[in-house]
């Protein structure tokens, strides 16, 4: 084997095939769309040399020359799909990232040309001058690297990186020298002849390990100042359904520099009145599904446990990975990932020193999604998103807690301005709608054995009051217990284990009720309650429940006390007009007029009369009367003819 065929032949081979393991090494690490591309580049590339070597050792083929010429196109091709490749991708982009648009079809379609063209009809050496013998298929090469060049020029200027820039050198200067190698100099013979030297590789090596160090240093500080904060205003108190397009905007951006489309934020059931589950890739329905079965709280769990990591390969086959928790949680898991049609999936924890906020579930179809290189990526990401949830949910709690403060003030004025029940309740729905949702909610009664809805608010519209009938619902079960209850989820089961029968026309999601208590005994019921999500209500919403509830508890009994208090001087009044009436009258036909009419006013009988009981002819006299069906005045009644409340009264009449 002489020395030709080593430098042109063994030596670049040799260093395009350890290229090859460097980028096979750069794309488990990151699995970044461009480093594949630059892998099957690199192994074209090899084989091409294999294939050169091959024609050298056994003699020159007319099918094997040409498979290694389409190689060094396919090699081309790799390089030039990547320039698209290399800019950030969406996740959607990512799909079809390695489906061939219609000017790289072009350009394959022009290369595969060009190396049929050159094996079937070569240019004779020196139709251009002397020492020069062109190579079709080297020259279009040559114009497909110089395009990569300036392509990849163009991203360092835009990006300002210096990794870029050593890759753009490193296609131009192989550019050039695959054109300058049409001349057979003995200069240009030193850099390994018609291949060139492995010059090139080399650098493009060198600077596609710079790239791929740039483009984690650039992830890691864009996305630490990104999920450094929420993006919304501290001074509101925002619902976890508020917070959704924030979380979602988290979600896509920590998506962006990994290799999946797909992702799912799983909130820990703790916090989910305060932090919303949200999906990239996949339904609201499964998102709430995880959260209802209990699959999203074990995953959670699980990764907690497990360090902050855990990977399910193959999930319907693996056995439960331990620590195992009781009650068939990963069953469950496993058959609500089975909807979705996942076989593989990684979870990584959203927790910091002292709180365990959830997980970021990653599906894929590879048995191993992220490299090294993208793991320890991922994971300093997630623990900064847990840092920022945790600022969150402080400040949120500081935030909710002077509201709780601003609400009971606001309500105990409100309560000491009205003595009507009904704006009172109104009120105090409309100061709770500040704290938690009370969309849905009601303030019942029991009058009897009728339920009566004294305020009752559906999907924020106020509904008229009404009455049913009592039964064995929610709030019968309150009024009969006297106790709050807290709801979170999985309702129908909570009716089955405290034995509640009615079911609603709505029925709720979550609940969170307390009972008015006056006396000591629950005669009302404040309720609020959502009809679509669970997790709505938390332990300190019944808190603040149970305070507005006793509060209105106070404003019932201070409406009674005034209603009869305002009974009793009307009834005094009522009593001081008839004295004055009868002492300063000196017409006594006019004086029971009076009387009568002040009857009347205060107590709204139907009818109103008073008759005088002549002893000599025994007959009743009309004197006076008033009220609806007043006709009778004047008018005498036998007592023979009366009928027997008369023969009572005059009994009355005679005992005084």
């Amino acid at each position: 084997m002489n020395s030709i065929v080593i430098s042109t032949v063994i030596l670049p081979g040799v260093v395009a095939l350890l290229l090859f393991a460097v980028f096979t090494y750069l794309y488990k690490q990151s699995r970044q769309p461009y480093f594949r591309a630059w892998q099957m580049a690199w192994a074209a590339y090899t084989l091409h040399f294999l294939l050169d070597a091959w024609s050298s050792v056994w003699g020159k083929n007319t099918l094997v020359s040409s498979i290694a010429s389409l190689l060094l196109v396919a090699m081309a091709f790799c390089i030039f799909v990547s320039t698209r490749l290399t800019k950030r991708l969406t996740s959607t982009e990512r799909l079809g990232a390695f489906r061939p648009r219609w000017y790289e079809m072009v350009v394959a379609v022009v290369g595969i040309g060009l190396a049929i063209w050159n094996g079937k009809q070569a240019l004779p050496s020196g139709i251009f001058g002397p020492g020069f013998a062109p190579d079709r298929l080297e020259i279009g090469l040559a114009a497909i690297l110089g395009y990569s060049s300036f392509h990849f020029y163009r991203t360092a200027r835009r990006r300002g990186s210096w990794a870029f820039r050593g890759l753009s050198f490193a296609l131009a200067l192989w550019a050039v020298l695959m054109a300058l190698g049409q001349f057979k100099t003995p200069l240009l013979q030193m850099f390994g002849g018609d291949l060139l030297g492995p010059i090139p590789q080399m650098l493009l090596g060198i600077a596609m390990v710079m790239v791929l160090f740039e483009n984690e240093r650039n992830a890691v500080q864009e996305n630490a100042l990104a999920f450094s904060t929420l993006g919304v205003d501290p001074m509101r108190l925002l619902s976890a359904t508020d917070l959704v397009p924030s979380m979602q905007s988290i979600l896509d951006r920590l998506v962006a520099p990994l290799p999946t489309n797909r992702a799912v934020i799983c909130i820990s059931e703790r916090w989910r009145a305060v932090l919303p589950s949200v999906g990239l890739g996949f339904s609201p329905e499964f998102v709430a599904g995880l959260d209802a079965t209990g699959a999203g709280e074990y995953v959670c769990e699980l990764s907690y446990r497990r360090g902050g990591f855990v990977s399910f390969p193959n999930l319907a086959e693996m056995a439960e990975p331990l620590p195992a928790f009781p009650g068939g949680r990963f069953q469950q898991f496993r058959e609500a990932l089975a909807t979705q049609d996942i076989r593989n999936v990684t979870a990584v924890s959203l927790q910091t020193r002292e709180h365990n906020f959830g997980v970021v579930l990653f599906p894929h179809a590879e048995r191993q999604l992220f490299g090294a290189s993208n793991l320890r990526l991922l994971i300093g990401l997630a623990l900064q998103i847990g840092l920022t949830l945790e600022n969150y949910v402080v400040m949120h709690d500081a935030q909710r807690r002077t509201k709780e403060y601003q609400l009971l003030t606001q309500i105990g004025q409100a309560i000491s301005s009205r003595l009507d029940q009904d704006e009172v309740l109104r009120a105090v729905q409309k100061e709770l709608g500040q704290i938690f949702d009370t969309s849905n909610f009601y303030v019942a009664f029991q009058e009897g054995d009728s339920i009566t809805f004294q305020v009752e608010v559906e999907g924020g519209e106020a509904l008229p009051k009404r009455q049913r009938k009592a039964d064995n619902g929610l709030t019968e079960y309150i009024l009969r217990t006297g106790q709050s209850l807290l709801i979170r989820s999985d309702l129908d089961r909570a009716r089955e284990r405290l034995g509640v029968t009615f079911v609603p026309r709505r029925p709720a999601k979550s609940f969170c009720g307390a009972p008015i208590l006056v006396n000591g005994k629950a005669t009302g019921v404040m309720a609020a309650m959502s009809t679509d999500r669970e997790y709505v209500f938390e332990q300190r919403d019944l808190d603040v429940l149970k305070t507005a509830a006793g509060q209105v508890s106070v404003a019932i009994e201070n409406a009674r006390l005034f209603a009869e208090e305002q009974r009793r001087s009307r009834q005094f009044a009522f009593l001081n007009s008839v004295s004055k009436t009868a002492i300063s009258s000196e017409d006594a036909e006019q004086m029971l007029a009076d009387i009568v009419s002040n009857i009347q006013k205060n107590f709204r009988f139907d009818h109103i009369g008073i008759g005088i009981l002549d002893y000599a002819t025994k007959e009743i006299e009309i004197k006076a009367e008033a009220g609806a069906t007043a006709h009778e005045k004047g008018k005498k009644i036998p007592l023979g003819s009366a009928p027997e409340f008369w023969d009572a009264l005059l009994a009355l009449a005679r005992a005084y």
